[in-house]
């Protein structure tokens, strides 16, 4: 992996001349190869711009800065390539003391506007030839000019239909506006030698003759005038909302499709649409597609799209402190930006999204969107502010929480490539990757933007064997759906008929547990359109057992049907005695036999190879708190089909204080329960199995934790602590109040009256994962964990941990300043949060409230890898309007119909499967009903896809009426065992007691 540097003799621009060196057209004796032969490596581009000093200050040695786009032509060999540098070296006037020696070079308080150096330097085209060894070869340098042939500048425009800036020459004296100074920051190549660049100020795209001329600079409509001097033609032909870009976030990236029928371009951030305050926190950017006359030119709009950036967690790794860290905290979300794109067929996109040091590529497929447009007579929500769901105002489609609510559906993405996992060995991109062209079929070639060597940056030209993945069918963007087909209802509300559900794939039959009646039922599948119940397995009759208590999970394998039932202790205690395990032969429906477990068996799942059963064995104290059996996981051994007499019981008192192992407990692990020993507090709630069958971890939700099991040495490998979310964060918000509808909100009143959607972060607040459904998967050999997270509190007669502020201030406690100022019903007086940490000194200083309200991706070891964020609330609020975070067991004009104080959606049930090759998490959200899912093939980069909910939101839940309503357990079929011969969701819904059956297409 070769790595070449050249450094040409200086250009003498620091007047504004220009000197092409080495200006040639012909590339014939290249061979007209076709196919890039040097395989992966990297070439620095060095070009000397001179010295420039500044008025009492330093003196900066300037280079070129090529990488600001870059494309490939159809028809030049695989070795030659074109870019693009910015409007020239430039830097911040608040920057100043520590870049050019001076403060306040701008003059006093003055940090908005930039210093240029070179004020006469013009932006330019350059085409490089890269040999086999990765030298280059600067073959044409192409200086933009006006119609007459004269070179413009890259100073900024005399805008006043949207911002600009004042630029400051090296001697501090302030420049002129120049109406022809471009921003130019993108680039493609048509095959008549003409070339599409991309500019910031206007924004702008530009149509540029082979030799550099300006054929059309086209703007929003309104800013047209403004450059009427210009001396090039200027038109308005793009739509007016564009002007509203943050000033330096304007087009960013172009592509055109290899037909040349059509040109399309992203914005590199949200639009300040309203306000600045809307781009800094906005996620949806737009991109458009725009026809392209036959001689290039532009023709009409055809369609906006909305592409939603990644949350700035998925551009590091905490873990390891690597990637975009800034003090080893996250970036923030106006730092994710969008910098190149390039077209692999009609409407198949690459797109280029980073921060700074992390690049990733992602495909997008405009079918996977809604186009949005304006019909000549009514304005879409491009261009106006739109009536939504969400709020009692109009929003913009930045400001909108759920676009798709609005007619906006968000394009599906599809990573291709992630800097941060898959640079080869060897390999290093540079930072501010801004520029991509495809050389061929195999190969790629990234390039950076040295913001002209300003602070010591060099122009790195990286060349990656990944072009096949960039128009694969694995790689290739896709939107499935879910739909309703057969449907099997108890007629029992609100009574746990159908909360854990289980697949026979042999007999294509569905079983679920009905808890309270002691039985599973079993439905048939075989035609998924019907699903009616054949027959039932009668636990409490079979067993005959007086302790016996509800059955709480079922499990199937091959013929083999498992379940865990509950027992008393014999004390009058209905849960604290050892549990059972009854194992059922499917076909004949008869019990097999049991094997004693520990107490409350509350979850069991067979290993994938068939060869174990494994039992989450909660061990919960009774409401007294007076007795609290240790929590347990028993692995039960299968042998040709038989399950063994006995378990093998992993407990956890090696771990208690003065235990061999107590030093491995973390700290941050909840160990709380009043007199209670770790082995006593520690509860396991829900078990994941690696796909390998040597692994698997345990959920202990209420302690905030999850523990590894080494199965093959029947070992517990280690106990992590899940850590705690932070609702101060951007992108982290919440609704933390049932009681906020009052004056001054502008969220839509929920459907009883007493509450309104209002999502916002709170920084004094904390959320504990506490996750309840987990599951795991398995990417590139590597095993990832996915959690939902629910969030449990215990709260017995003999001891709760759940409070508000009225309580804890009754018990005497004082508030820290910002919790004081936050402690009406309105803000945080309402929210549900423990009491066992967040206090010192006798003040509250940061309220942990239980769960996340999201769902998360960890590595084998415990390490948070991305978590969803708000997703949950904001796209529930988007598309249920007055029935966010309604209550599942409430009716809808109900006071407390309303769950935004508590744990919100409660995402709790969780399934993962794979659907035309591509890995996808389902998520049920217990309360509010429905079903998120995401496309997790990456798992750093989780992508929504979905959110379904066939909820009658106007009915009471307790009636047939109301739909679904609870979903508490999921189950996938994967095509191959499917009925039908596509992907199959089976979801138990604890409320409504009905059992549904999607199909995934």
């Amino acid at each position: 992996m070769p790595s070449t540097f050249f450094r040409l003799s200086s250009l003498g621009l620091a007047m504004g001349s220009v000197l092409g060196l080495a200006a040639c057209t012909d590339v014939a004796k290249n061979d007209g190869q076709s196919h890039w032969t040097g395989g992966e490596g990297s070439a620095t581009l060095s070009e000397p711009l001179g010295s420039v000093s500044f008025a009492g200050g330093n003196t900066l040695a300037l280079e070129v800065g090529f990488g600001s786009g870059a494309t490939h032509r159809s028809g030049d060999p695989a070795n030659v390539f074109y870019t693009v540098t910015d409007r020239g070296p430039n830097v911040k006037c608040k920057d100043s003391a520590s870049v050019i020696g001076v403060a306040d070079f701008c003059g006093a308080g003055n940090s908005a506007d930039k210093i240029f150096p070179l004020p006469a330097y013009t932006p330019r085209i350059y085409k490089i030839r890269l040999a086999d060894d990765f030298t280059p070869e600067i073959v044409e340098t192409i200086a933009l000019k006006d119609a007459a042939g004269q070179p413009i500048t890259g100073l900024t425009n005399p805008l006043t239909a949207t911002d600009t800036e004042q630029a400051f020459g090296p001697d501090a004296a302030p420049l002129d506006f120049d109406p022809n100074g471009l921003d130019t920051e993108a680039i493609a190549a048509l095959r008549d030698g003409s070339f599409w660049l991309a500019d910031e100020y206007g924004p702008s795209l530009v149509h540029v003759a082979h030799d550099g001329r300006i054929m059309e600079r086209v703007v929003p409509v309104s800013v047209a005038p403004d450059l009427a001097a210009a001396s090039y033609p200027v038109r308005g032909g793009l739509p007016d909302v564009l002007k509203h870009r943050k000033l330096n976030r304007g087009i960013e990236s172009l592509a055109v499709s290899p037909d040349e029928q059509f040109l399309y371009l992203m914005l590199q951030s949200p639009l300040a649409n309203p306000d600045t305050a809307t781009y800094a926190a906005s996620r949806s950017v737009r991109l458009l597609k725009f026809a392209l006359a036959d001689d290039g030119g532009l023709g009409a709009l055809q369609g906006t799209y909305v592409y939603t950036l990644d949350t700035p967690q998925s551009f590091a790794d905490l873990a390891t402190a690597t990637g975009d860290l800034k003090n080893g905290a996250l970036r923030k979300q106006k730092d994710v930006k969008v910098s190149e794109m390039l077209a692999v067929g009609s409407d198949d996109l690459i797109v280029l999204e980073r921060i700074s040091k992390v690049t990733k590529l992602y495909r997008v497929d405009l079918a996977t969107g809604d186009r949005i447009v304006s019909n000549g007579i009514t304005a879409s929500v491009a261009d106006v502010s739109v009536a939504n769901n969400e709020s009692t105002v109009d929003k913009t489609l930045e400001q909108l929480y759920d676009p798709t609510s609005a007619g906006a559906r968000p394009l599906v993405k599809s990573l291709v490539f992630d800097s941060l996992t898959d640079t080869p060995a060897g390999l290093e991109l540079p930072s501010k990757v801004e520029g991509l062209a495809r050389l061929d079929d195999d190969y790629l070639l990234l390039i950076n933007d040295n913001d002209f060597g300003i602070e010591g940056a060099a122009t790195v030209a990286t060349v990656l064997e990944i072009g096949a993945r960039l128009s694969a069918e694995a790689t290739r963007s896709r939107r499935i759906t879910l739909t309703p087909r057969g449907r099997h209802a108890t007629g029992q509300y609100d009574q746990s008929a159908a909360e854990i559900s289980a697949y026979a794939a042999q007999t294509h039959e569905v079983l679920v547990t009905n808890a309270a009646s002691g039985r599973i039922d079993i439905l048939d599948a075989s035609d998924p359109d019907r699903l009616p119940k054949v027959a039932e397995l009668e636990l409490a009759t079979d067993i005959a057992d007086p302790l016996l208590g509800s059955v709480n999970s079922v499990a199937a394998h091959g013929s083999l049907v498992a379940a865990a039932i509950e027992r008393g202790d014999g004390q009058g205690n209905a849960k604290q005695g050892r549990g059972l395990v009854a194992f059922y032969d499917l076909p004949s429906r008869s019990l097999l036999k049991t094997v004693t477990v520990g107490a409350l068996p509350d979850m069991l799942t067979f290993t994938p190879d068939g060869r174990r059963l494994l039992v989450a064995c909660e061990g919960e104290p009774n409401d007294a708190y007076s007795v609290d059996p240790e929590g347990s996981v028993a692995l039960i051994a299968i042998d040709d089909g038989l399950p063994a007499d006995t378990a093998v019981e992993l407990g956890f008192g090696d771990f208690n204080a003065g235990g061999p192992r107590a030093a491995e407990l973390p700290e941050a692990v909840r160990v709380f329960g009043p007199g209670a020993s770790v082995a006593q507090d520690l509860e396991p709630e829900y078990i994941a199995v690696a796909e390998d069958s040597a692994s698997a971890w345990v959920v202990l939700q209420e302690n905030n934790a999850l523990a590894e099991i080494d199965l093959e040495q029947e070992r517990i490998t280690r106990i992590s602590a899940l850590g705690f979310k932070d609702h101060g964060q951007a992108g982290n918000a919440l609704d933390a109040s049932d009681r906020d509808n009052v004056d001054g909100l502008d969220g839509t009143v929920l459907r009883n009256g007493r509450a309104k959607i209002h999502l916002r972060t709170w920084t004094p607040v904390r959320g504990m994962y506490q996750p309840d459904g987990i599951a795991s998967y398995r990417v590139d050999g590597r095993d990832y964990v996915l959690t939902a997270n629910e969030g449990d509190s215990r709260d017995y007669a003999g001891f709760s941990e759940e409070a508000r502020l009225a309580d804890v201030l009754a018990d005497g406690y004082g508030l820290s300043a910002g919790l004081a100022a936050a402690q009406g019903e309105a803000d945080l007086g309402r929210l549900k949060f423990t009491t066992t940490r967040g206090a010192a000194s006798g003040e509250w200083q940061t309220l942990y409230a239980f769960g996340a309200r999201s769902f998360s991706v960890r590595d084998a070891a415990g390490n948070l890898l991305f978590d969803s964020g708000d997703d949950f609330e904001r796209l529930t609020a988007g598309r249920l309007g007055q029935d966010f975070n309604a209550s599942n067991d409430k009716a809808p004009d109900s006071k407390k119909n309303d769950r935004s104080g508590a744990k919100g959606p409660e995402p709790e049930a969780l399934a993962v499967g794979e659907v035309d090759g591509r890995r996808y998490a389902f998520i049920g959200l217990e309360r509010v009903s429905g079903i998120m899912v995401y496309d997790i093939t990456a798992p750093r980069s989780p992508q929504f896809v979905q959110y379904f909910n066939d909820r009658d939101f106007s009915k009471d839940p307790s009636t047939e009426d109301a739909g679904d309503v609870g979903p508490e357990g999921m189950t996938f079929v994967d095509a191959a065992h499917s009925p039908s011969g596509r992907p199959l969701l089976i979801v138990a819904n604890e409320v409504s007691g009905s059992t549904r059956v999607y199909e995934i297409e």
